[in-house]
């Protein structure tokens, strides 16, 4: 039998601090008995939280998988659409938690995507002409050569982004907050239709 991961919080009394730590153990039994030896009591206080982290890490990767089929399946009908709009249909990816997604190369221009949560997520090469994303999340978002022609941006959130190489030609990025993104002076004074010195 594996070993699974437990994550726990106990403390020992009252007037001691509060212990937190990770161990490995076959199940829960397995885990409070350790907890019981390693803090040498006979029983947990009853506030003693276990949590079983392996069975969280997998819920996670399983509802990954699920957001990635899902993606994959909304991008498929958009290029469909992009080729022909009588075909697929264009992605509305709005409000949508798409954080850390490995997306690089995709074509979704035009697609709607206000408000959607791109933080982290590897965006570079990608075609967002035309794209909407109003709102949209894209703090610390790899844009790296992307090609933003026309999309709206405004009151985007691109803190941290990566924006070298990106087209910029005509993308409103109307209150949006470019702190500490990856661009040059020059790039970001064409895109804000700056006079540069």
């Amino acid at each position: 039998m594996s070993l699974r991961k437990y994550t726990y919080q106990i403390q020992a009394d009252p007037m001691s601090r509060v212990e937190t730590g990770e161990i490995q153990a076959k199940d829960l039994e397995d885990a409070r008995r350790q907890l019981r030896v390693q803090f040498m009591m006979a029983q947990l206080p009853d506030d003693t939280e276990i949590v079983d982290q392996s069975e969280l890490d997998e819920n996670l990767a399983k509802e990954k998988s699920a957001k990635a089929r899902d993606l994959l399946r909304v991008l498929a009908d958009h290029h469909a659409w992009i080729q022909d709009s009588n075909q697929g249909s264009r992605a509305n990816l709005n409000n949508l938690n798409l954080s850390d997604m490995v997306m690089p190369g995709s074509k979704l221009q035009n697609a709607d995507m206000a408000g959607a949560d791109f933080s982290g997520a590897d965006l570079s090469g990608s075609d967002l002409t035309n794209a909407n994303l109003v709102r949209a999340s894209l703090h610390g978002a790899n844009l790296k050569d992307a090609d933003l022609s026309g999309a709206d941006l405004s009151d985007a959130d691109l803190r941290g982004a990566i924006l070298t190489g990106a087209t910029l030609d005509g993308v409103d990025l109307w209150r949006a907050n470019l702190m500490g993104c990856v661009i040059s002076p020059s790039a970001l004074h064409k895109a804000l239709s700056c006079k540069s010195k």
